[in-house]
């Protein structure tokens, strides 16, 4: 925690916060979601990719999400469900809007529960 800004610094804070945005993305996004986290239950065990590849995948079969921020609540959401994992990989991203930044690499692992 820094002296001089004390409410910069709260991982419980900031865990809640990030929860609090993929529900609400979600909940925005639900036919949506639920659609896409079935085109990533139709992948292959051991299909990998960043989740760039995992948003072109799922938009080449429904179309794009109402908003960008769907693609991070997709991802958060497929792990949570154990549909992908990361397999300790990371990569840069190739979207140059994403500006070759590092990401995890993520595997589909399991089918949708």
């Amino acid at each position: 925690m820094s002296a001089d800004h004390p409410d910069l610094f709260d991982a419980a804070g900031s865990r809640a916060a990030r929860d609090e945005g993929i529900a609400l993305v979600t909940e925005n996004a639900e036919d949506w979601m639920g659609r896409a986290l079935v085109e990533i239950a139709g992948l292959p065990a051991g299909w990998a990719g960043l989740g760039e590849d995992f948003r072109a995948h799922v938009e080449r079969r429904i179309g794009p999400a109402h908003h960008s921020n769907a693609t991070g609540a997709l991802i958060n959401n497929a792990a949570r469900l154990g549909l992908i994992c990361k397999t300790g990989q990371r990569r840069k991203m190739r979207l140059k809007r994403s500006h070759a930044r590092e990401t995890p690499e993520w595997r589909r692992v399991g089918a949708l529960q």
